[in-house]
Formats: C-alpha cells, structure tokens, sequence
C-alpha cells in the first residue's frame, strides 16, 4: 500500500613548513585531511512545559530511553550535519507525542529573529563571496534582484524585512535582536533544553515532534512495507530538523501571513512585509516573483482536476530554472507553504501521489526513505541560505627527486498524511 502524510513546518586546513630534504631521492608525499562539518547536538528531555508550542503538554512523550527513537533521530542529525561545512552547532530538543492517525506525521518550532532586507542579504553575500564553491549560493545573491523584497528592500516604503531562524543567523554572522518577549520586535525565541520559552539566549534552537501514533519505522530499510503504509523516522526527523536550519516551512512566512493579514505588527512589531528566506527565491515565472498568501495552486493543476495557475517554483536563477515547486496549496489543504508541493500528476518513488520523494515534500511519501544530500532540493535550499558544501578532502600529492630540499607551506514547521493530509 502506498500513501503520503504532509510535513510540518570554514574551517582552515594549515600545513606549515613542510619541508622535506633528500639524499638521491625519488618518492612521494600524500596528504588527505578530513573537512569539518556542522554539528547538530540531539537533547532527549524527561520534561515538556513548552507554553507557546500549540501542543497539548498531556499528550507529549518523553523520548529519553527510546532507543529506537534516539538512534533513528540521531542517524537523522548526522546525515544532515554531515553534509555540510558550516562551524556552527544546533540544539534541538526532540519529544513524542500523540496526535492520532488522522494528526501531522512531524512538526517543529524554532527560534527566529527579523532582520532588514539589507542586513540579511548582505550577509548573504558576503557569505557566497568567501565560499565560491558553493555555486548555488553565489548564483541565488547574484539573482536577488529578481526575487521578493528587491524592490523595497533598499530602504523604501514599505521596509522589507528578513524572519531568519537562530541557527541560519549563526551561520551568517548576524548578531540576534534583543532578548525581549516572544512576538515584540527584535525578538529571539529560544528554549530551554524541557522546552520552556526563554525568550533570547536559549539553550536549544527549536523543538521537534514525533507523532507516535502514525505507523512509524525506526530503521532502515523500513519495516515490512509490504504489511501496509509505514513513514520512515529518519527522513520525517530529517525534514524537521531542516526546518530548524531555517529552509521547508520555517523558511516562508506565508503561513502566517495567511493567518494574519497584520501578521508582522502583530508578531514582530514592525510596520512593512516580513519574508522567509525561501520566500526570495519564490517565483511565478522568469523576473516574475510570487508572494501571495491566499493564491491556491496546484503543480501540474489543470481542469478537471483542479484550477488555478500551477504552484511557484524555487529557482536562485531569477525564475529561469526551477528546481522543485513550493506548496501553493496550503490554504486549501494546509501544510507549509516553504515545502514542496503536492503534484497530482507526478508519483512518489514508490507510486501514490505526493511529490518527487525529497526530504522537503510537504506531503510524505510512504515505504520511501530519502535524504539531504548534494543534488537534492532540500540541500539546494539549505546552500541558497548559507550553507556551505563539506569542501572535498584536501590531497597534495609531491614527488620529489633528485638533491636538494624542498619546501611548501599551504592553506579550509509539520508532515501529515492520508488521502491529502496535513502537517506543520
């Protein structure tokens, strides 16, 4: 059986004075170093008084003890820390809870700070100016002129501003807003490793949920999929954790702004449109971007199906490539609008509908395990927002002959499911 649940919402390598003198000499001289990668800390709690998390404390479990639970939550962390470059560590405090069958598969809440348009673009490029290598990242701040917020991002009216979440703040070098009260200007929500709101300063970046109560499989490869629809744990954690970093859900402010039309003031305490980081990489067409928190759309959307444009699409090329479509059906079936998008005339790997089987699909496939890796989506998302590729291990190969010496010195959210179901 198949199915598909919706999904929520430099280091410097130094070899000094190498030197090495021969005699009658023909040799060589191999040296391969490891780069270093990011590092995503796992924190299992016995506790849970998070009062601003929209999850009912008496159905939160404890997944402290579960070794299934951690070691399928840890092989998630590590896969996604392990692919990328950035000296920047994450906490994020998982627990279970039990939401039903007819619940979201995973969620999460992360801690957020708002920045100008001009702050946050800034760093990014001059994050793409030290890390060349990054291609997709260099290729999106050359394109920003295209995207959501150019044009007012400049200081005009309305100001433009950037949600970036802490870990995506770190990674950039931004300094967080101040430590004031959750939802006042400059804020930076973070918790406490049981989940309470300290406001700034936390010790973890976000919080994700498990549920339970879906047909779960904690390993790989999965479980007897032939016995019926089962979600692999490590791709729904995967995908959560993501939205920690700061792309899927977490990474567009349409959810909310679909919510609250007065959402910024509201929320943030600013007068003037506030963006994703996603959301500057959201188009309609080439030059043409989308920010629309009422449209409703759906990829491959034609009569009799359904009507309406097909979704928007994440490109760091202007719109002239798309690299997967966003979930413009969220106002109708909910999930997170920075996710990819249901398309109803494409399979899941293992047949059903729901998306291409990236770790970013806001609707999941079942029976199907996927990762964060190069050539995704979700790690082409991940790039356009600062992360930086795990550089390849740096080889120096010297042959040396003759006599004489020789010398070098070198320098490195929710997921648901069912028919359409929905998650943050």
């Amino acid at each position: 059986m198949i199915g598909f649940r919706l999904v929520g919402d430099a280091m410097k390598l130094s070899f000094r004075g190498l030197s090495v003198w021969t005699g009658l000499l023909c040799g060589s001289l191999l040296l391969a170093v490891s780069a270093q990668a990011e590092t995503i800390n796992p924190i299992f709690s016995s506790s849970f008084t998070c009062t601003v998390c929209g999850i009912n404390p008496a159905t939160v479990v404890s997944l402290q003890g579960d070794p299934a639970a951690e070691a399928a939550i840890t092989a998630a962390a590590n896969q996604v820390s392990s692919q990328f470059g950035n000296a920047v560590t994450a906490n994020i405090l998982f627990v279970g809870v039990h939401d039903g069958t007819n619940g979201f598969l995973g969620a999460s809440i992360s801690g957020s700070t708002v920045y100008t348009y001009s702050q946050y673009v800034t760093a990014l490029a001059a994050d793409a100016a030290a890390h060349p290598t990054n291609t997709i990242l260099n290729s999106a701040v050359a394109n920003l002129g295209s995207g959501n917020g150019a044009e007012n991002g400049a200081g005009n009216s309305p100001p433009v501003y950037i949600s970036a979440n802490t870990t995506d703040a770190r990674v950039l070098g931004l300094n967080f807003g101040a430590s004031t009260a959750f939802g006042v200007s400059g804020s930076t929500p973070q918790f406490d490793a049981t989940g309470d709101y300290l406001g700034g300063g936390g010790t973890v970046d976000g919080i994700v949920f498990l549920n339970l109560d879906q047909p779960l499989s904690f390993t790989r490869p999965i479980q007897d999929p032939s016995a019926g629809i089962v979600y692999d744990v490590e791709t729904t954690m995967e995908h959560e954790i993501d939205e920690v970093m700061g792309i899927g859900g977490a990474g567009s402010q349409l959810n909310d702004f679909n919510a609250d039309s007065n959402y910024a003031e509201d929320f943030f305490g600013v007068s003037g449109e506030v963006l994703g980081p996603m959301d500057l990489y959201r188009y309609a067409a080439p030059g043409t971007p989308s920010f629309d928190p009422v449209d409703t759309s759906v990829t491959g959307c034609g009569p009799p199906t359904c009507t309406g444009d097909p979704s928007p699409y994440f490109s760091v090329d202007g719109g002239l490539t798309s690299i997967d479509t966003f979930n413009q059906a969220f106002p109708l079936i909910g999930g997170d609008a920075g996710d990819w998008g249901l398309n109803l005339f494409a399979s899941c790997p293992g047949g059903g509908e729901g998306g291409t089987g990236d770790v970013q699909d806001a609707f999941s496939c079942s029976n199907h395990t996927a990762d964060v890796m190069p050539g995704t989506p979700s790690y082409e998302a991940s790039e356009a927002i600062g992360y930086d590729p795990v550089p390849e291990p740096v080889t120096w190969a010297m042959v040396l002959f003759g006599l004489g010496g020789v010398g070098a010195t070198m320098r490195m959210t929710r997921r648901r499911h069912g028919a359409v179901g929905v998650s943050g």
